[in-house]
């Protein structure tokens, strides 16, 4: 057999690789959870909402060992249709002043609607698991502060806003719009941050409004199916995406 060149060398060596590279297969999780439950939550009515908390728990992660799952660049995720938002009634502060102030400290404690942590991997092996959300509601209820506050091993305070888009769809009512900053997807130079879990609580809260208790989040109906259907579109920055749907049985 003759010589190999240089050439055919690296070519064989990429081919070798190729499978490898290939093999990398990220999950994107997601879970929704109303009243902290998948099934049995009652579902209210036009006439009579039921008010509820909620969580929802998203994280990627990679089936390849020594491979760092890809950086979200955004997330939007989907309510199901008879989800209902009221932020216009509750107090509500800026993401301006929670900005200027790296601190949810200013707002008033009644804008505050629920709370939540994070973690992430990095670039290097690196792993920050301290990292606590504090929810709050923004201006007239038209978008949601989730503030992202870290110490170890970077110091983090970063404020994401989530706007609320009210949708005509058979099956969503809403959809949360969750931009990461840049400084939370590359905090350092060249270091790059896969989220590994973002859990955020939305409180049960309630106000009174012309004599009735009007909650943060409410349900009008339960579909047919008796399944709140929930999404979550998730990009990433080296331009793939991950579509995955959870739901949570309901009853009328």
């Amino acid at each position: 057999m003759g010589r190999m060149t240089t050439t055919a060398a690296v070519a064989t060596a990429a081919a070798l690789l190729a499978p490898q590279v290939a093999t990398a297969a990220p999950v994107q999780d997601f879970d929704a959870r109303v009243d902290g439950k998948t099934s049995g939550v009652n579902a209210g009515s036009k006439r009579n909402p039921t008010p509820h908390s909620l969580r929802i728990t998203t994280g990627t992660r990679e089936t390849t060992a020594g491979v760092l799952p890809p950086t979200t660049k955004e997330a939007k995720i989907y309510f199901p249709r008879g989800a209902k938002f009221n932020g216009r009634y509750f107090r509500d502060c800026s993401s301006s002043r929670i900005s200027s102030a790296r601190s949810t400290d200013d707002c008033t404690r009644a804008s505050v609607v629920g709370d939540g942590e994070a973690a992430g991997d990095a670039t290097g092996g690196i792993t920050q698991d301290d990292l606590d959300i504090t929810a709050v509601n923004g201006v007239d209820g038209k978008y949601v502060n989730l503030f992202v506050e870290g110490t170890s091993p970077l110091r983090i305070q970063s404020n994401i806003r989530a706007s609320i888009r009210a949708l005509k769809s058979s099956t969503y009512s809403y959809r949360l719009d969750v931009p990461i900053p840049k400084n939370l997807q590359e905090p350092a130079p060249g270091v790059r941050v896969a989220i590994s879990n973002f859990r955020v609580n939305i409180d049960r809260k309630t106000v009174s409004r012309r004599g009735d208790r009007v909650g943060y989040i409410e349900s009008t109906s339960c579909p047919s199916n008796r399944r709140w259907k929930f999404k979550g579109v998730f990009e990433y920055a080296d331009g793939t995406r991950a579509t995955v749907t959870d739901t949570v049985r309901c009853s009328r």
